[in-house]
């Protein structure tokens, strides 16, 4: 038969909840159900409410990319935008937050104040606002997010081309040409350093966003200055101390700072005072401020280097030191300033200029200033790193120091390269300068050693081997996959810390003790989770795109996989059931598969998984495959244990208990036992598997194969009450119902079954696709059903019979009632077990003989007691009923002798038939009258006659 799940619509922004063209639901009609009944189930805190809300969006971007039927150009383009999407998600979080907080960045502060008039927007507005630890954290944890796609989408549209060519460069260099110019041919044939300057861009935003706003960076030492709010006008103190001297002393001029009494006069501890005013005054004499006018500059110069370090335009720093009445600064920094926006980053000056300018920034950052602050302006400039290094203060700040050193001495070889020999060689040969490539070695491995040496700087170990900077370290070193691996690896030997799990497998090496998975995020950081699964992804994706995709589902690949497998399980505690099927979709092979199956147990709603079969269906899942994989993967995962035990007395429905006359032998009350509060895992998950069966069209063979299955496993542990919850949970006759539509009003009454043996036989089912073949396939099903109905009817039959035996009890016509009904019941479940139980089957197995063995002749036995009881209690007809049996099974095509007989139980057969009689010949009229049979009919049917049975005085 086919398999049928009508699609909805899964995927898209903003989906109107109209059908679309093709008759088929939107995405947000079905999620919209799906969360009305999720949260009338549990109630969200803010946090899982918040992780909802960025699951469903990151789902919904991902969807974007499963729906696309594009050229592989097309996909390109299409995943990058996500990874821009994603970008702005996470920035506009962070901008609502800071919002929320009463901050806003600092670009959109330096926005709003461009844009308005009014003096009372000042930035110590923005500072003053208090933030609470946890606050601080939260906003921390945006800001980090929001980095790493912002790495993200400067970085994969380099490593991920559309072609892999290089624009040729130019082979002269004509002394009209700008550094502009050749700064634009290096970045096109160089893509190592577009990869760079793109990570310094990031890093400047970031910083430009996060940091605190420099004037109030700077504030303290400018109150240390002791100007007041004037931040003009120089070395005030310095300026004013000089004048008075010379006021004093009647000097005129510029003072000899070798001049004997200018020496002793200006003479304060050991470093004397400067002479002069020019801004390289102090490095040039050796001489120092006054102590305000040293803080002075020493904010000046933090603030240099922060407008240099946050990428500010050379618009803004001119603007930032003209404030300060110190344009200079502004001069010695606008070579090269390496601004994050383009418009603003040009530099038109001649190579020759800007080689000399990148030696003399380095001989000061080296030998002069009389500040780390203004060495390290320096440094950046010069491409330097040790001046650079003193001042950091974290992770970024080290990988930007690095990162900048980098792209500036690639840029000044490539100008040599460029320019004569001639013209370069008296500047390279007299001037020294920093090579950062040479530094760092082999330029393959820069991003990795760089990277792994700032996890053993006490500087930055600890910020280092948080999860987030372990995951943008892997971004700049372009080492993702590894990363995705170690992920995998340290995410699976977590989840089998305690004890073993499939769903995330553990892949490392016990003996490995090297392995620290401190560094990646445990299970719990759902968050982290989320991002780096898409991280995957998109990677996995382009690597797709490109070629590079495993296709052999290696240890290596399986343990990558971990990460969707374990945001798949974070979906699932979430209570976002419905976003699963998405990324499993993602995964290969079986494992697809296996991780939906296990984590849709909780889902237990036909209408919810209903949903989740059209979801499959939408992403192009064999949603016949994943019903089919679920007790097949079961089964094998769990399989049954051999026992070697015999059969025979493992099932006991009898007491021990000396028979009566009035009640034959005794049934134990409640034989089955203490109910469970819950079922197995397993058993559960097993039934679980069966009943998505109903749910999907066809598969006739496949749900009576595994359910035949899953009984006799059952059965054969003697797990009675995992086999009534099958029998109560997925009916034979549901099945008929649903899959043939063939519908009976009450299923106790068994005849329905040789009912549809008839119709097929005659062929009057084939409009329902049912014949003959597939009657036998139900057969076995239908009658380990019918064992287990009937021992369930008489477990509550022997414990009313323990209650009509009670002399406290006083048992009224409702209750005899009801045991007439269970005794009809029991009956008709009866018929089938009489008559060739598990005998016919469609091939050989050894396992039906086994539970003939262990079933049969208790319940036999145990039946006979039944109509014993019944018949001194309800009806004489049931003490006929057993005589007639006795015929029955003394048959000779009867098959039920000779497994009393192997048994060796044959004798208890017969004295039970023989209290039977005893108690008929004894018995007057009927005890009870119950509603359950016509007798005259019956008598007439049988061709019984009581009076056969009256003993006469």
């Amino acid at each position: 038969m086919p398999q049928h799940i009508h699609g909805l619509e899964f995927g898209g922004m903003s989906q109107s909840p109209e059908m679309d063209d093709q008759g088929r639901l939107p995405l947000s009609t079905l999620v919209n159900e799906w969360r009305l009944t999720v949260k009338a189930s549990a109630l969200y805190g803010e946090a899982e409410e918040e992780f909802a809300r960025d699951a469903e969006e990151f789902a919904r971007g991902l969807d974007s990319l499963s729906l696309a039927r594009k050229t592989p150009a097309e996909k390109r383009a299409e995943i990058f935008k996500l990874v821009d999407t994603y970008y702005h998600y996470a920035a506009n979080k962070v901008h609502a937050l800071r919002k929320s907080q009463g901050q806003v960045s600092r670009s959109d502060l330096r926005r709003s104040y461009d844009a308005s008039s009014q003096d009372s927007m000042d930035l110590d507005d923005a500072e003053n606002w208090p933030q609470s630890p946890v606050s601080a954290r939260r906003l921390k944890t945006l800001e980090l997010e929001a980095q790493t796609w912002d790495m993200l989408r400067r970085l994969l549209p380099l490593r991920y081309p559309n072609n892999k060519s290089i624009k040729p460069t130019r082979h002269d260099v004509s002394r009209f040409h700008s550094c502009s110019e050749l700064w634009d041919d290096f970045l096109q044939s160089d893509s190592t350093a577009q990869e760079r300057k793109a990570i310094l861009e990031c890093l400047q935003t970031s910083a430009d966003e996060s940091r605190t706003d420099i004037d109030e960076l700077v504030r303290d030492y400018q109150q240390r200055a002791e100007r007041g709010d004037i931040i003009a006008y120089g070395w005030l103190h310095t300026r004013h101390y000089i004048k008075m001297q010379k006021n004093v002393n009647g000097w005129s001029g510029a003072l000899d700072p070798n001049a004997s009494d200018v020496r002793q006069i200006l003479q304060s501890g050991s470093t004397p005072l400067v002479t002069q005013l020019d801004p390289d005054v102090a490095t040039r004499q050796d001489r120092k401020l006054q102590p305000q006018d040293e803080y002075f500059e020493r904010a000046i110069w933090l603030g240099c280097y922060e407008l240099l370090r946050r990428g500010r335009s050379i618009a803004e720093i001119r603007d930032w030191c003209v404030e300060r009445t110190e344009v200079w600064r502004a001069v010695s920094m606008s070579a090269m300033p390496l601004s994050k926006e383009e418009s603003e980053g040009r530099f038109p000056y001649d190579p020759l200029s800007l080689l000399l300018w990148r030696r003399t920034c380095f001989a000061l950052a080296r030998q002069g200033g009389t500040d780390d602050f203004e060495r390290a302006v320096y440094g950046l400039l010069s491409g330097d790193v040790p001046s650079v290094e003193k001042i950091c203060e974290d992770w970024d700040d080290f990988v930007y120091a690095h990162y900048n050193a980098l792209l500036r001495t690639q840029f000044d070889a490539y100008l040599i390269k460029r320019l004569p020999l001639d013209a370069t060689a008296t500047i390279t040969q007299a001037f020294p300068t920093f090579n950062a490539v040479q530094f760092h070695g082999d330029a393959s491995s820069v991003g990795e050693r760089l990277v792994r040496s700032l996890e053993t700087n006490t500087k930055t170990s600890t910020e280092a081997k948080t999860p987030m900077k372990t995951l943008q370290a892997a971004i700049i070193s372009n080492s993702l996959d590894q990363y995705t691996y170690d992920l995998g690896l340290a995410l699976g030997k977590s989840a089998n810390k305690y004890d073993i799990s499939t769903l995330i497998p553990n892949f490392v090496d016990p003996s490995d003790e090297d392995f620290d998975d401190a560094k990646f995020p445990n299970l719990n950081d759902h968050n982290s989770l989320r991002i780096m699964v898409h991280v995957y992804l998109i990677l996995s994706s382009l690597d797709e795109l490109q070629g590079d995709l495993h296709v052999e589902l290696s240890d290596r690949v399986k343990a990558q996989q971990n990460v969707v497998s374990a945001y798949v399980s974070t979906l699932r505690l979430m209570g976002l059931t419905d976003l699963m099927p998405l990324y499993c979709h993602q995964m290969q092979g079986d494992r697809s598969l296996f991780t939906l199956s296990r984590n849709v147990t909780g889902v237990l709603d036909d209408n919810e998984r209903e949903i989740l079969l059209r979801l499959m269906e939408k992403l192009n899942m064999d949603v016949g495959e994943f019903v089919k994989f679920q007790p097949r993967s079961l089964l094998q995962q769990y399989p049954d244990t051999e026992d070697s035990s015999p059969p025979f007395g493992r099932f006991t429905v009898l007491s021990n208990d000396q028979p009566t006359l009035k009640y034959g032998r005794h049934l134990k009350p409640d034989f089955l036992g203490e109910p469970p509060e819950r079922l197995d895992p397993t058993d559960e998950h097993l039934i679980q598997s069966l009943e998505w069966f109903l749910l999907v069209d066809g598969l006739w063979d496949e749900v009576f194969y595994f359910g035949t299955a899953i009984y006799k496993r059952f059965l054969k542990q003697f797990n009675l009450y995992a086999a009534r919850a099958l029998s109560e949970r997925v009916r034979c006759a549901e099945i008929f119902k649903r899959k043939a539509g063939i519908v009976y009003s009450d299923d106790s009454d068994v005849s329905w079954f040789d009912e549809v043996r008839a119709s097929a036989t005659a062929g009057s089912l084939e409009d329902h696709g049912i014949g003959e073949e597939e009657v036998a396939k139900a057969q076995n099903y239908f009658e380990m059903e019918c064992l287990i109905r009937a021992i369930d009817s008489m477990e509550t039959i022997a414990s009313s019979e323990s209650i009509a035996q009670d002399p406290v009890e006083k048992p009224g016509r409702e209750f005899w009632t009801n045991v007439g009904r269970e005794v009809k019941a029991l009956k008709g479940y009866m018929r089938p077990i009489l008559n060739n139980w598990l005998m016919e089957s469609i091939e050989e197995d050894e396992d039906f003989t086994y539970l003939r063995d262990a079933y049969l002749p208790e319940m036999i036995i145990g039946y006979v007691s039944v109509l014993h009881f019944t018949g001194m209690t309800l009806t004489r007809d049931n003490l006929l009923e057993c005589m007639e049996l006795s015929a029955v099974i003394a048959r000779k095509d009867a098959d039920v002798a000779a497994v009393i007989m192997k048994a060796g139980r044959m004798k208890e057969l017969v004295e039970g038939f023989a209290n039977c009689s005893k108690a008929l010949a004894i018995s007057g009229s009927d005890k009870k009258t119950a509603a359950v049979n016509n007798s005259k009919r019956m008598m007439r049917e049988h061709g019984w006659t009581r009076e056969l049975w009256a003993v006469k005085k």
